[in-house]
């Protein structure tokens, strides 16, 4: 080997290599230093891409976190409101069953109702006010309302809150038909009661035996309610249409075939005999007699068979001929507030056959406050005497109208059939005498061959005389409205629970998409320690490593630098 001086081959080998380990040794200290394995792209360029898409990702998980939270505060706070809501609906169900019952004074109804009307007040107070973030929650107008719950675009949760109004739940369905005038056979089957199928009730007898009749019907209607979302009330009750007079019963006077025989009775039956006479037969015909606040003859089925009247009650009970057979007028209700379908055969005996005219309203809590109209009422079953809604003769003189012999009604005069379905027949002057037989049809009125009618007694010198249906008072102010309004408290109240059940499964779900998402996000940063930070176990051993052959560099080149003295050795 030749000994070289412009030339030190061992020192420039050394000082490479020495090059080669100050950058390595630079390199581990700024990872030591910065805890981070890259720190630039050149590190690890595919390694920093994928972890600054990772980080990338994590973070933006950490915001879909929060979305999740923010979410979860308004279903809360919204959740929160309602149950306040809940309270104050079970507050005005209680209040509406304390005034369903006779013991209640008007008076005490009247305060009931006051009650009840500030309670909607504040219910209103509270879906109107209930907010997040300056956002109303239970107007109705937080529908379909997104919140991204994903790292990417589009990966959201929908959420919607109804509105909670009392002039939006509460909405419910009632259907009353007309009053039953015939026995029979009826099978009913309520169409499409969820949407696709038909429930189908097996056959009832409608008569004047006991187990029959529409509350036997009822019953069954009622036993499946929770099936069908149906239910279903009766009223069999025939009402006089004015004050008692004194009159006298037939020999063969009988009530569902029950004979009760010849009764004489006075001016408002003052001395009870006529509801004595048949309230002393009640456990066997199932009807009930009583006097009304008007004065008037109220009978009253209080199982659901019909009511036939045999013989003659007389005049003076006010019981009008084509009412001697009555089989009651049945109610349905449904709590979703949308119309009850229903087809079948032998409907005409439950007064909803084809011929017949069936009221029908849908009414809300707050329309429960003011004052029931005619039609609404019809369709709540207030109205027991007649089917269909309203029958009202009009006069210019009652005296004059009803002095027409073999007719009950004279030329001049007016009257007019109207129906809770807008049906309506009006017969004018001109016309009166023509349709003698439509009016007897109408009202059934006969003359009793003396020239007097059976609306003599009803008489007055002007006016009209209402026959049936009238405007009712606001909510609980009457018997039947109380019971109304414990059904459209229920209604609300399950209006209310479906809602919160709603907005509870998109908590839920929100929930566990925030769990799915928490645990994402620490995979997703673990995978990235893993690329970007470094493992100072590993490092340190790097470094020492670095840091000896750096020393040994620079030993190595020190000793490469001293061989060029064995030249001088050569020259001396």
């Amino acid at each position: 080997m030749g000994f070289r001086i412009n030339t030190n081959i061992g020192a420039m080998n050394a000082h490479a290599n020495s090059t080669i380990t100050a950058r390595e040794l630079d390199k581990s200290l700024s990872r030591l230093s910065s805890g981070l394995r890259i720190n630039s792209a050149a590190d690890d360029a595919s390694g920093m891409a994928i972890a600054d898409s990772l980080r990338s990702q994590a973070a933006t998980l950490g915001q879909a976190i929060n979305n999740g939270n923010d979410a979860i505060g308004i279903l809360q706070t919204a959740d929160k409101a309602m149950d306040e809501q809940l309270k104050i609906l079970d507050t005005i169900k209680v209040k509406a069953t304390q005034a369903a019952q006779d013991g209640q004074s008007t008076k005490t109804r009247n305060m009931l109702q006051a009650d009840i009307n500030r309670l909607m007040e504040e219910l209103d107070n509270i879906a109107n006010t209930t907010a997040f973030n300056g956002k109303q929650l239970l107007s109705g107008n937080f529908i379909n309302q997104e919140f991204q719950l994903g790292a990417q675009s589009n990966q959201t949760v929908k959420a919607s809150i109804g509105p909670t109004q009392s002039s939006k739940i509460g909405v419910t369905r009632f259907e009353t038909g007309s009053q039953a005038k015939d026995s029979g056979i009826a099978q009913l089957t309520i169409k499409n009661y969820n949407g696709v199928d038909d429930f189908k009730f097996q056959p009832v007898v409608i008569s004047t035996s006991v187990g029959t009749g529409l509350g036997a019907l009822a019953e069954e209607i009622n036993r499946v309610s929770d099936i069908t979302g149906v239910r279903a009330n009766f009223l069999v009750e025939t009402t006089g249409v004015g004050p008692i007079k004194a009159g006298v019963t037939s020999d063969d006077f009988a009530i569902n075939g029950v004979k009760i025989g010849r009764i004489e009775y006075q001016d408002s039956d003052q001395n009870g005999s006529l509801v004595a006479a048949i309230n002393s037969v009640k456990d066997s015909t199932g009807v009930e007699a009583s006097r009304d606040a008007n004065g008037r003859l109220v009978l009253t089925s209080r199982d659901g068979r019909g009511i036939e009247i045999g013989g003659s009650i007389g005049a003076g009970a006010g019981i009008l001929n084509k009412d001697y057979n009555n089989y009651g007028r049945l109610s349905l209700i449904k709590n979703d507030g949308k119309d009850i379908l229903i087809s079948g055969s032998g409907l005409s005996s439950i007064g909803m056959g084809a011929a017949d005219m069936i009221s029908q309203a849908s009414i809300s809590l707050r329309e429960s406050k003011g004052r029931i109209d005619t039609h609404v009422a019809d369709a709540m079953g207030f109205n027991a005497y007649k089917g269909g809604g309203k029958m009202i003769l009009t006069h210019a003189s009652v005296s004059a109208y009803m002095s027409s012999a073999g007719s009950g009604m004279s030329a001049g005069s007016g009257f007019s059939v109207g129906s809770g379905k807008n049906m309506s027949l009006v017969y004018n002057s001109t016309e009166a005498i023509a349709y003698v037989t439509a009016f007897s049809a109408a009202f059934g009125v006969s003359a009793k061959g003396d020239g007097s009618s059976q609306f003599a007694n009803f008489a007055t010198s002007a006016g009209s005389l209402s026959i049936a249906g009238k405007d009712q008072e606001a909510g609980v102010t009457t018997l039947k409205g109380a019971m109304a309004v414990m059904d459209i408290a229920e209604t609300a109240i399950t209006n209310l629970d479906k809602i919160r059940a709603d907005i509870g499964s998109v908590q839920n779900q929100i929930t566990a998409t925030l769990n799915n998402i928490s645990v994402t996000q620490v995979n997703i940063k673990s995978a990235e320690s893993n690329i970007r930070d470094v493992d100072f176990a590993a490092e340190s051993a790097n470094f020492a490593k670095h840091n000896i052959l750096a020393q040994s560099g620079s030993y190595a080149m020190s000793q490469a630098n001293a061989v060029q003295q064995n030249v001088m050795r050569l020259l001396q």
